[in-house]
């Protein structure tokens, strides 16, 4: 039986995914979290690596951007719950090597590691729980992180941050709807979990957006 999909992962279907780089990379992220979409950019240009996991794929835009005059040898595994995504996100990638699978980053990870660069890009964000909860999902990136690797990722985390009105409509109408989840995430919480699983992180809050990457799992 296929594996049920939480609201947050629902909305990646045939007519929103080509929508989704205008609506929510070049409008909600600048406009709405307060973020210029080239520090998500750059996060990816200096850590993606050949052995690389996605999750939370979405279109692929970030590989895609970073790949875009790429020419040597490049695995790439894209791991979404839903796999309109992984599929769609695939089709723009198909020059390279790349395996999809369809996983929820709260169970063990259904793929075969190590991977030297894991990112998750806007997905605790959708994923349902509090940060403690969605954390779990650091604990599997860990078991298939090679040594020396990097997890890195983004996610809104707004809770006692000051929005202004398009970032709080937005955020009230995504998390009325289902699309987020994430109303009570908090940027000090999320870099607690961070800190508590790995020794070397660079965490920062962005607007209403904590960026990260985190090497040397504890």
């Amino acid at each position: 039986m296929k594996e049920a999909i939480h609201p947050g992962a629902r909305y990646y279907g045939a007519l929103t995914l080509p929508l989704y780089d205008t609506a929510v990379l070049n409008i909600a992220v600048p406009y709405g979290w307060g973020v210029p979409l080239s520090h998500e950019r750059s996060m990816y240009d200096r850590l993606l690596s050949r052995r690389h996991l996605d999750i939370g794929v979405a279109t692929g835009y970030f590989i895609r951007r970073t790949l875009r005059d790429h020419t040597g040898p490049q695995h790439i595994t894209l791991m979404d719950l839903n796999e309109n995504a992984t599929r769609y996100a695939a089709e723009k990638l198909k020059r390279f090597d790349v395996v999809q699978t369809v996983g929820d980053a709260l169970q063990p990870f259904p793929v075969r590691g190590p991977f030297d660069s894991i990112a998750m890009f806007h997905l605790l964000h959708c994923m349902p729980g509090t940060i403690a909860e969605k954390a779990i999902a650091f604990d599997h990136a860990i078991d298939v992180l090679a040594p020396g690797g990097v997890c890195f990722g983004a996610s809104v985390t707004p809770a006692g941050r000051s929005l202004n009105p398009f970032g709080r409509a937005v955020l009230a109408g995504s998390n009325r709807s289902g699309a987020l989840n994430n109303a009570h995430d908090d940027h000090d919480a999320l870099r607690a979990e961070i800190e508590h699983r790995f020794t070397n992180t660079k965490i920062e809050c962005h607007g209403v957006m904590t960026l990260w990457e985190a090497r040397n799992p504890r």
